[in-house]
């Protein structure tokens, strides 16, 4: 059995709890829920409700494979983190970086770009089989 790296098992972590939070502001957005989240949270990454509630269901699919070091799961992490970087450097772009939106985003690319570059490392491709 192999051993799942303490960095895979962090991001794991910080994709399940985004996702969540992904889930409940497109939720939030798009008018399902009524958690008094208002638009903020779906709009912390510049995207809609829908996409948000994609994104943050991708981002638990991804976390959940990512802790049985599945190996469609590290493909699939590495384009959601790219996705990630993405949407968050057009969230600094249309929102501003000085703004509270911006500075999530900032956050959240800073992260997503630490996780790809872990990801990319021999130790974490041979813990997923690649």
């Amino acid at each position: 059995m192999r051993s799942r790296p303490l960095g895979v098992t962090l991001l794991a972590l910080i994709l399940a709890i985004g996702g969540v939070l992904s889930v409940l502001g497109g939720t939030e957005a798009m008018g399902i829920t009524n958690f008094g989240l208002g638009d903020a949270a779906a709009n912390a990454a510049g995207l809609s409700g829908s996409a948000s509630l994609v994104s943050g269901v991708l981002s638990l699919i991804v976390a959940g494979g990512m802790f049985m070091l599945s190996g469609w799961a590290y493909t699939l992490t590495t384009i959601v983190l790219i996705i990630r970087i993405l949407a968050d450097g057009w969230a600094i772009y249309t929102q501003g970086a000085t703004s509270t939106i911006g500075y999530a985003a900032i956050g959240n690319l800073v992260v997503s770009l630490i996780g790809l570059w872990y990801f990319r490392r021999g130790v974490v491709k041979a813990a997923f089989g690649k």
